[in-house]
This record gives structure tokens, sequence and C-alpha cells, in this order.
């Protein structure tokens, strides 16, 4: 197969980001998507040091998010395991209790993961990024500064689902062989 060059190929912008039904909101510094792919080399003795093969062993898939927006609903959805207080006296009084969370499965708590171009229209699903079971590590940094807005780094893995291993999906989801 042939393919030509085409400039239309070519795609800037920026992305919404939802966890499940959860638009995470506005984001700033983009979205990052890693794929890596571990593999084993076969090396023979007739051919020295010179690999003949590698096969894939296996294929992580993260995503980082920056994300722009101070709330303690979407700092929930970062932090696994964590609970919302609101103050029975005073319902507009909240906070955020996180706990160590020893032993509790990420999995447990994922969601699908999708970015869409937001140059794109809702309905328009072809340069959709989608981690299908994915969760927050509960990982996050963020700094105070009297110059730039506070930022909340979160990263998102990506897991295999168990029956079919798929990790990933570009395009649209729906789509059917």
């Amino acid at each position: 197969m042939v393919m030509t060059s085409d400039v239309n190929n070519i795609q800037l912008g920026a992305c919404t980001v939802t966890f499940g039904t959860n638009d995470l909101g506005l984001t700033k510094g983009g979205v990052e998507v890693s794929i890596a792919t571990t593999t084993y080399k076969i090396n023979v003795d007739q051919f020295g040091e010179s690999e003949v093969n590698e096969y894939i062993t296996g294929r992580t898939a993260s995503v980082k998010t920056p994300l722009a927006e101070t709330s303690l609903d979407r700092f929930q959805i970062m932090f696994p395991g964590s609970t919302i207080v609101t103050d029975g006296t005073t319902p507009t009084k909240k906070k955020l209790n996180g706990n160590a969370s020893q032993g509790v499965s990420l999995r447990s708590l994922a969601d699908i993961l999708t970015l869409h171009p937001k140059a794109l229209v809702s309905t328009d699903k072809t340069q959709d990024f989608t981690l299908p079971v994915a969760s927050p590590k509960g990982d996050i940094s963020f700094a105070y500064k009297h110059n730039e807005e506070r930022v909340y780094n979160v990263e998102f893995m990506g897991y295999p689902d168990l029956t079919t291993g798929l990790l990933f999906v570009i395009g649209d989801k729906t789509a059917t062989a």
C-alpha cells in the first residue's frame, strides 16, 4: 500500500478529558499519552550478538493530565479511596479526606478514560484516544506560586481487558468489523 502525504492529517489543539461520565475540566500544559512496549530479544550462537528476532512481552499505556480547576469533586476522582465530608450544620463547608488506602485495587476503581480533541464536534470520535480500563494512580503534584495557576498533574494508568487484552483505542471505539 502506497500512502501519499496529506497536510490535513496534521492535528493541533487541546482535548477534553472524561473519566467515566465525569468531565475532568480545564487543563493547562497539555495532556500527554504514553504507550510503551517491552520486548524480549532472541540471540542464537550461530549469529553471535546479532538479534535474529524479537517478541513483544508487554505493553503499558498511561495518560498524564494537568488539571487546572480546583474542585473537591475532581480531587476525589484523583485520589482513589478518598471521601468528601459535608459539614452537618453548614452544607457549604466540605473537606476531602485522603487516607493511606493500602491494599486498594486500582483496577476495581477503574473506568473509561477518553480524550476528545476540542476542535471536533462531540459526535466526531475519529480522533479520540480511549483507555477502556483506566484508573488514576493517586500520585499528584502541584505548586502554590504567586504568578502561575495551580495545576494538578494526575496520571491515569491503563489496564488490559482480561478477556480480550484490549489496552487502548485510537479512533471511534464503537467501530466494529
